[in-house]
């Protein structure tokens, strides 16, 4: 690389996200251990945040395929986290719901998360709090508008070196 990262926006922006996922990983990995898979966790959040829903619905909001999230809805029926009932719109068909301890969970989350994030941030101006705020959701757009084709690409890197 010439210059330094000064010069170069993208390589800082680059390194730093790096170092950011890794970190996360990191913690995530410490604190869970095996008690509750990550892709259950964002099913459980996904329904606990957009109501009871089928399983295609989940699968679509998360990316996630759905014959893989099957080992995760029946993990979160066993741990009592979910539930499933018949789709008032299709007796045919099933709807998956957050019982009373998911959702308790996952309010236990949110608020905890919410204390490390003001614990991290705690020592930034407030206006720079709202920039990151702005800039991260302008990054979470431009994620959703590319998605897919940084997927393909990222494919086509992992196979074809």
């Amino acid at each position: 690389m010439s210059g330094t990262d000064s010069e170069d926006p993208i390589a800082e922006v680059e390194r730093e996200f790096g170092a950011f996922v890794m970190n996360l990983t990191r913690y995530k990995h410490q604190v869970n251990g095996n008690r509750i898979d990550r892709m259950a966790l964002i099913v459980l959040g996904t329904l606990s945040y957009c109501g009871p829903s089928r399983l295609s619905a989940v699968a679509e909001r998360t990316g996630f395929d759905p014959s893989t999230m099957s080992r995760q809805v029946a993990d979160l029926e066993k741990a009592g986290l979910l539930r499933r009932e018949p789709d008032p719109d299709d007796g045919r068909a099933i709807q998956l719901q957050a019982t009373e301890a998911g959702l308790s969970l996952m309010k236990r989350l949110s608020d905890g998360r919410r204390g490390r994030i003001e614990r991290m941030l705690s020592d930034w101006p407030t206006e720079d709090i709202a920039n990151f705020g702005r800039l991260l959701g302008r990054l979470n757009e431009a994620t959703e508008k590319y998605g897919a084709q940084n997927a393909e690409e990222l494919e086509q890197e992992l196979n074809h070196g």
